[in-house]
């Protein structure tokens, strides 16, 4: 009989874990940009007060930033070096505004997250593109691909 009340409540709570795992049994929504050697996908995100996560399509480690808008501030969001498939952790967007993400290596390339600032919702768009694919690799299955460094002439 004792055996009975400890595998019970152990098999209702494998339950309740594999049921959390399946997607959308979340009680919040979560947006994913993707980020490669050729920006972000997409480019402009207009999301409700949700999460925000980051995922690496490229084919090198990219970080993802946010930088605070006070000097000195530091930053606001750091991904971490983003191995070639891994995601972000998820980042809350509760507050209403124009959110500025860029990549660490390359702030030329950057997102904008916007969230409602007069309603607690509005029509999100963010979905990537899956059109827009990184560009390849150089050199990248090519025989007799040949890669020379740059050298300034000054």
């Amino acid at each position: 009989m004792t055996g009975r009340r400890v595998v019970l409540p152990a098999v209702l709570l494998v339950a309740l874990a594999a049921a959390w795992a399946l997607p959308g049994a979340h009680a919040y929504e979560v947006r994913t940009i993707e980020v490669s050697e050729g920006g972000f996908n997409p480019s402009m995100c207009q999301m409700n007060r949700e999460f925000l996560r980051f995922r690496n399509v490229g084919t090198t480690p990219r970080r993802v930033v946010r930088h605070s808008p006070t000097p000195g501030g530091g930053l606001l969001f750091d991904s971490g070096w983003l191995a070639p498939g891994e995601v972000s952790r998820e980042e809350y967007m509760g507050f209403p505004g124009t959110f500025r993400f860029e990549d660490y290596e390359n702030p030329a390339n950057y997102v904008i997250v916007m969230t409602p600032v007069w309603t607690p919702t509005w029509n999100v768009t963010c979905f990537p593109d899956p059109a827009r694919q990184p560009p390849p690799p150089p050199c990248r299955g090519q025989v007799h691909c040949l890669r020379v460094p740059a050298v300034a002439q000054d």
